[in-house]
């Protein structure tokens, strides 16, 4: 029996990932165009997942729905049984679980971002628990340009991929003058942090990213497959291991060795190492110091952004950054959307002055680690201090993947 996942553009997808960690199942991607999906639906294919741009596409070549489907008004789920193509929903019970999952008490009113098919599971869960909610359109009133008419809602979801990798940094609107929020969801898993979750975190407002629904749903078509049903205890610990999926950042001063604990890091782990200094070179074809003298720190400093734009929001990186990364705020955001950042420090009197252009002698030194210290410690989730560098690897990796770090074999 065949199942899988049917989409357009499924490159990044976890789906397959998910399914393999529920149970090892005949599971793929299947990417198609708008002509070929009634000859897929019509195929040898057993069950399927739907996601974007096809879960209202695909209704037109059911037989039945199931009562939740016929609720909510669109599927995303599809099983053959005793010959008729059924659509089913599994994402009422993923955003329920999402929902569940922030904690936020009783909530007596609502904003939703979008109007297709995911807003509409996303309404059928609200409408049950009796939270009065409006939607925001592009195409239908009221539009989202109105956003501000509704800034006394307690709970804001966006229901749309605004802000989903590639088009990271993106945001349907500004949530400065939402005062009322006790929580934000953003239904987009990828990059794990949006722009809008950033806005909720600085506003100290309690936000989920959307891999919580996608992980529940996935269980819950499981169960639509084969008839099994997924413990809480291990969606909990599959949503664990694809947060591992993330990045490891290494921030600090010059010579503090972020390049020589992201190649232990990478060589301990599946992660690959990306060094900023190295690909800055690569891409000029110049020395670094060679770049400061002839086109100066400022010029440095873009490339160094760019860097962070182009690698931040990929996944099961490595990356080690250059010292001044820190002094454009922008990069932040871009290096924390899918990364957790580790403040490498070492003893100042230990750092190597050759190859570095800002370091003439220890008064530099100095000077400058007065200068970037709070901005060091503002980026950092964790200070590790590199009294060795097998030491600072070793606590690094056991930080961020936890005592369930499986790689036992390859460890430091």
């Amino acid at each position: 029996m065949k199942y899988g996942l049917l989409g357009r553009k499924l490159g990044h997808s976890f789906s397959k990932k998910i399914h393999n960690l529920i149970d090892r199942y005949d599971y793929d991607l299947y990417e198609k165009e708008l002509d070929q999906i009634e000859q897929f639906v019509n195929g040898d294919i057993t069950g399927f997942n739907i996601t974007i741009p096809y879960k209202i596409e695909v209704m037109k070549y059911i037989d039945e729905m199931t009562n939740r489907a016929k609720k909510i008004g669109c599927i995303n789920t599809v099983i053959k049984k005793n010959g008729k193509v059924i659509g089913d929903n599994t994402d009422y019970f993923g955003f329920e679980y999402m929902l569940n999952s922030l904690e936020i008490g009783d909530v007596k009113s609502a904003l939703i971002l979008g109007d297709g098919a995911t807003s509409m599971t996303v309404g059928a869960v609200l409408d049950d628990r009796g939270i009065p909610y409006t939607k925001l359109s592009r195409k239908t009133e009221p539009y989202y340009s109105r956003y501000l008419d509704y800034k006394d809602v307690e709970l804001l979801i966006n229901a749309t991929p605004v802000g989903m990798y590639p088009n990271n940094g993106e945001r349907l609107i500004d949530i400065s003058e939402f005062n009322n929020l006790k929580g934000v969801i953003d239904v987009v898993y990828n990059p794990m942090c949006t722009k809008l979750l950033f806005d909720a975190k600085e506003k100290n407002i309690k936000c989920c990213n959307g891999l919580p629904m996608l992980v529940a749903q996935a269980a819950e078509a499981y169960n639509v497959f084969c008839g099994n049903k997924v413990e809480d205890r291990k969606m909990k610990r599959i949503i664990e291991k694809l947060s591992v999926e993330g990045n490891i950042v290494l921030i600090g001063m010059p010579s503090t060795g972020k390049s020589t604990i992201g190649r232990i890091i990478s060589k301990n782990t599946d992660k690959i190492l990306v060094d900023f200094d190295e690909e800055i070179v690569r891409k000029t074809g110049k020395s670094i110091e060679r770049i400061f003298s002839e086109d100066g720190e400022a010029y440095f400093r873009k490339l160094e952004s760019e860097m962070c734009g182009e690698f931040g929001k990929k996944n099961n990186l490595v990356i080690a950054t250059g010292g001044g990364v820190v002094t454009q705020i922008e990069n932040y955001e871009s290096l924390k959307q899918n990364g957790k950042i580790y403040l490498l420090k070492r003893n100042l009197e230990e750092l190597e002055l050759e190859g570095r252009p800002l370091l003439k002698d220890f008064d530099s030194v100095l000077r400058l680690w007065e200068d970037r210290k709070d901005r060091y410690q503002s980026f950092s989730d964790k200070e590790v201090e590199n009294i060795t560098i097998m030491e600072a690897s070793k606590k690094i990796i056991d930080d961020f993947y936890g005592y369930d770090y499986t790689k036992c074999e390859n460890r430091i």
